[in-house]
């Protein structure tokens, strides 16, 4: 009975972490069109700010007074909403918050498909700051 249990347990995680995954594909799609709508000076700020974010530090005090880690599946989900704005300021916002956040949702995953698009926004915000000056704008849209 209780192998039972765990397996259903383990099917309903990987079920939940496939879905997961699908619906953060089909935003990547999108993201990695809107970064190729860009100008190349917008793209390597977006890519530079993100890349800073991510490197930063998180200082913690004592355990009782340590924030909670944030759910970075509806962060994603917030800042996927905000890419779809017409407003500019608002839509690069999103662009460099979905990046940061879709790092750290796909970060040290189990899962292959995961981990493939982790390397995707990786890929993305290595090509955005110009450590491969090399791509063009069509295999940015295409990393996914």
């Amino acid at each position: 009975m209780l192998n039972n249990v765990n397996l259903g347990a383990r099917v309903l995680e990987r079920s939940t972490a496939f879905a997961r995954y699908l619906q953060m594909l089909r935003q990547f799609t999108t993201i990695s069109s809107a970064i190729a709508e860009l100008d190349a000076a917008d793209r390597k700020r977006i890519g530079l700010t993100a890349l800073a974010e991510l490197t930063r530090a998180q200082v913690v005090g004592p355990i009782e007074s340590a924030p909670t880690e944030p759910n970075w599946q509806v962060e994603a989900a917030i800042a996927f909403a905000r890419v779809r704005s017409q407003q500019p300021t608002v839509r690069v916002a999103g662009i460099k918050r979905w990046l940061v956040a879709a790092y750290r949702a796909t970060f040290d995953s189990p899962y292959g498909e995961i981990q493939s698009l982790h390397r995707g926004v990786l890929r993305a915000l290595r090509n955005m700051h110009g450590t491969n000056p090399t791509v063009t704008e069509v295999q940015l849209a295409r990393s996914a």
